[in-house]
This record gives structure tokens, sequence and C-alpha cells, in this order.
């Protein structure tokens, strides 16, 4: 009587007796969702365990549109239980039809997978006499005895291709990649277009507005494409309030993502990381350099200061003549008014020659804390730098998870990691305006640095983000997590970023080998004139005892 001895899952062969209460109940489920939901429909509660769901009238309003609707798209903030309303609808609509063909689609099969999984949760914690038997119950798929069927799929351009659909279901659709679902849904649509009683929903939060999500959503706002539409703001959902939202914004540490993931709003793809205004607003503070060195490839604004504290983002290349390698130093002592101090830029440096030039550099500012990205040629870089040159500093983030016996050094740079540091870069440019870019081609890549359709930050065809990325990475410091391992952090601005902080103390000092910035290179600058070594933490009488010793050898001062 059972599918697999599971006494949640009655096979063909189950037989039950009813009451005339579970009849009105069957009746009253199959006429009516909201009642079918509140009453039989189990989820898993987070604070209270697994439970029936309580349905807030914002979810009401949405189910009864899904219902009364053949096309019919939601655009939700986030973790209002959009993929819970799907799947209520998936049940219901398999339980009390007959031979429905149902498709789940997500950007990803894990996702898919996982959704599913809620709905065989729910399935089975049905009462035995409200649900049809079971026939096949798999991972991906399960066929009912009425002879309904729910499946899932990713979203490829011959998915659901050749396959009749009585309901089609995209959960997270402004998430795919526009490549693929606008592929996947010429392959899809027709077969549901062939029917007049077949029905697509389709959820979201906003993404850009170059996407199906947008496109479709803004038709149905329109009225010009027949599709039923509904919105579902943070505040419809009860106990959020505007202390929620204020810790929420605080948390997600950006105006662009709460607005776009919070209040649905469509921000713009192809906007630049800054506006025309702020652009014009940073241009008045560049500057040249007071010192170039390296043929212009390294610019110095203001002298390494063993008061002061810095922080380094390096981004590496082949040296090929294509992209480049770039040191970004910052001066992160005040963080209300965070300076480029240098920069390095070289797009034809290999990356052994540039390991020694990094570790030259790093040295010259007192070897300040380094956010190195290890991707690619640029592990060659982390490794050497640490393991041969001995540079204590370097930052490791990203693979702290990983399943590794050691962890490894520098920064894993993946989506999530870019998307969280263009985040927190935008902040402390755009909301906070505390960084001063003193260099104008950083600014500049800056402009041309790009939200694409996908949600992802990178520039624009043709140009460069070097300068950007390792600007990026310097910033990234002053992220919560990264700054509290290495500072103590004594105030919090509004938005919940470190405000006020101070070293801790390694045992290290923090300019412990100060060099010369200028070794034996020519000065452009200071009227062209060479300038003396500087070296921090030494009395002047001791440099003359140190002179005077040299003299003695056969030494002679450049002139």
């Amino acid at each position: 009587m059972y599918y697999l001895g599971n006494k949640n899952l009655p096979n063909v062969n189950w037989k039950g007796e009813y009451t005339t209460e579970q009849v009105k109940a069957l009746k009253k489920a199959n006429q009516n969702i909201l009642y079918f939901a509140e009453n039989f429909f189990h989820i898993i509660n987070l604070d209270r365990g697994k439970e029936t769901i309580s349905l807030y009238p914002a979810q009401k309003r949405s189910l009864r549109k899904m219902r009364d609707n053949r096309f019919f798209i939601l655009l939700a903030s986030r973790q209002i239980g959009k993929s819970t309303l799907m799947t209520i609808y998936i049940l219901w609509q398999a339980c009390f039809n007959n031979d429905q063909r149902i498709l789940l689609v997500a950007n990803k099969e894990a996702t898919a997978i996982e959704i599913f999984q809620r709905v065989r949760m729910a399935y089975e914690e049905l009462p035995n006499w409200l649900k049809p038997p079971v026939k096949e119950y798999a991972k991906t798929s399960m066929t009912l005895e009425n002879g309904s069927r729910i499946g899932i799929t990713t979203t490829t351009g011959t998915a659901a291709r050749g396959q009749s659909v009585n309901c089609l279901i995209i959960d997270e659709c402004a998430f795919i990649e526009p490549h693929l679902v606008d592929e996947f849904w010429k392959s899809v649509f027709p077969i549901i277009s062939s029917s007049k009683k077949s029905k697509v929903f389709i959820c979201s939060t906003a993404n850009g507005t170059e996407n199906l999500f947008f496109r479709l959503y803004k038709g149905a706002e329109e009225e010009s494409n027949g599709w039923a539409h509904d919105k579902i703001m943070w505040n419809e959902v009860p106990g959020r309030d505007e202390v929620w939202a204020a810790q929420t914004r605080q948390a997600i540490g950006s105006a662009d993502a709460w607005q776009q993931e919070f209040c649905c709003e469509f921000v713009s793809t192809g906007d630049s990381s800054i506006n025309e205004e702020l652009y014009e607003k940073l241009m008045t503070k560049v500057c040249d350099p007071k010192i170039e060195l390296e043929e212009g490839n390294y610019k110095i604004w203001e002298e390494p200061n063993p008061d002061r504290l810095y922080v380094a983002g390096v981004d590496t290349s082949e040296g090929v003549g294509v992209d480049a390698s770039v040191i970004q130093i910052l001066d992160i002592t005040d963080l209300r008014d965070i300076v480029q101090v240098a920069t390095y830029h070289n797009n034809k440096i290999p990356p052994l020659e540039f390991t020694n030039k990094l570790h030259d550099i790093l040295k010259n500012w007192g070897s300040p804390l380094a956010l190195i990205e290890r991707n690619n040629c640029g592990a060659q870089v982390v490794d050497r730098l640490s393991n041969d040159l001995g540079y204590e500093k370097i930052v490791s983030y990203g693979n702290e998870r990983a399943h590794r016996r050691n962890i490894m050094k520098g920064m894993i740079a993946h989506t999530n990691t870019k998307y969280k540091g263009v985040l927190n870069m935008r902040y402390f440019i755009n909301e906070a305006q505390s960084v001063t870019i003193q260099d104008e081609l950083t600014l500049r890549e800056l402009k041309s640095f790009v939200r694409y359709p996908n949600g992802t930050w990178k520039a624009q065809g043709g140009k460069h983000d070097d300068r950007v990325m390792s600007l990026l990475y310097a910033l990234f410091m002053l992220e919560k997590d990264l700054t509290e391992r290495f500072f103590e952090i004594t105030q919090f601005d509004d938005a919940g970023k470190p405000l006020l902080i101070e070293p801790m103390d390694f045992g290290i000092e923090y300019f412990e080998k100060p060099t010369s910035i200028y070794y034996d290179n020519e000065v452009v600058g200071h009227n062209n004139k060479a300038l003396p070594p500087v070296v921090f933490g030494m009395e002047d009488s001791q440099m003359d005892a140190d002179m005077d010793e040299l003299t003695m050898f056969g030494y002679t001062p450049l002139e």
C-alpha cells in the first residue's frame, strides 16, 4: 500500500475510508487554494520547525492571481516566500487535476532540486486521504496516480523542447543569464502557446533592465502583453518595520542593493559605477603626482609617512601588453578621508619580475597589509612573495571554507567575492564619498566600469578595469569581516561600516624595514633633481655617523 514502505507515500494499492468531514475538506481544498494552503501545506520554519503555512495578505493576493490568470509574473522583494507560493500552486494543481504536466525551471539544477524538495516534503505531509497515490517518486520528478507529473529542468536552449506542458513555472527569472533564458524562452513558449489552457508563472527579484523578466514585467504593467502581474514589497511582510529596514540596509551595505532587492526597483544596466555629478566632483581632486618613477609607471602623490596607515590592493596580469599588473596604495588613517597616495601600472612586466617590484614598493610603504588576487598568474606572485621573499602581510580571503589542508594566501576572486567587493567599493566612493582619487586614469577607468545585464560589474567593451579592481581590493580591507581581523574598530558609521580604526599589535612594527622610495632611478619632478634617500626612524646624528663611516671605506655620496 506504500511506496518503498513510506507510510506518507500511498501507492496505487492504497485504500482508505473517508469520514464525512474528510470528504467536505477534500472538496473544499479542491475548490479553494487558500484553504488548501493554510490547512494542509507544510513549510519548514527556521525558528519553529515544520508547520502549516500562515499566508499574509500579499501572498493571498498573489495566489488568487495565479489561480485566475493564464500568464502571471511576480516582482518580489527578497525573502517574501515567492518560491513557496510557486510550490503551493504546483502541489495544488497536481493533486486536484488529472493528467497535468507541470515543469519547474531554475537557473541551476541545485536550485531546482532544492525547490522540488519542498514540493516533496509538502506532499508527504498531506494526509493520505487528501492526495492522489504515487506511481513514481524520484529526486527530480514525481508522477501521481491521477496522471499528473511534476518535473524540473534548467534553462538551456533545448529545455522542454518537444514536451507538452500544462503549467510552466520559472523561478528567479531575472538572474538567469540572458543568452540562456532567451534561447530557453524560444524553445519552451511555443509549447505553452499551442494550448488554450496552459499556464506560465514567473517570479523574481529585480536584477537590471536588460533581461526577459524586465521586458515581461514592464509589458504587464503597461497592459501591452496580456500578462497579469503583482508586486510584493518588503513592508508587506508581517514584522518588517522601519527598524528592520534600517538594520537590513546596514547589513547589505549598499543603497543600490537595498533599492533593487527589497524595494523592487530595476537598476538600469549599462550605468557607470559613478554618476556624472560625482565624476565631475572627483575630477576636481585629480592632480599630477609629485614623483614619477619607472618611466611613469610608478606614480607617487604623497611620500610615505610612518605615522600614517596604508593598505595595498594588487591585480596581476600576464604582462603581454594587454591587461596590466596594478598596485594601488591607499592612506586609510582616517576613513572619512581615504586618499590614493600611489599607483603602479605596467602591462608588459612578467609576473616574476612584477613580484620583485611589488615587494620593493610594499617595503617603500612600510610593509602594509596587501590584498592580492591569486587567480591565474596571480597565484605565482602571491606564493613567491610569501615563500621566497618572506612578505608576512598578505591577506587571505575567499578560500577559508575550501577543503584544503593549508589555506592558500591571497584573494580568490569569483562572482560572489567580486560582487561583495563592488558593493563595498561603491559604498565608500558613492555613498560615504570618503575616497580621494588623485590619478586621472584610475578615475576614468572607474567611469567606464559598468553594470552588465547579468548583474556583474566590469569594464565596457574595449576598455580595461585593472586599476579599478586593484582599488576594489585595497578598499576591500574595509569590509567588516576583514577589518575586524586586522584592525581594532573603535567606531562604526550609520551604515555599520568601520569609521574609526586602530592597527592591532602583531608584534611587527608597521614600518619595520623602511627603505627609500627612490632607489637609483631618475626622479621626475622636484625640478628633476636627484633626491637623497629617505630613511624613517633614524636620527640625523646617526645618519651623519654612518655617512662618515662609509666615507672612510672609500664610498662617495651621489650628487
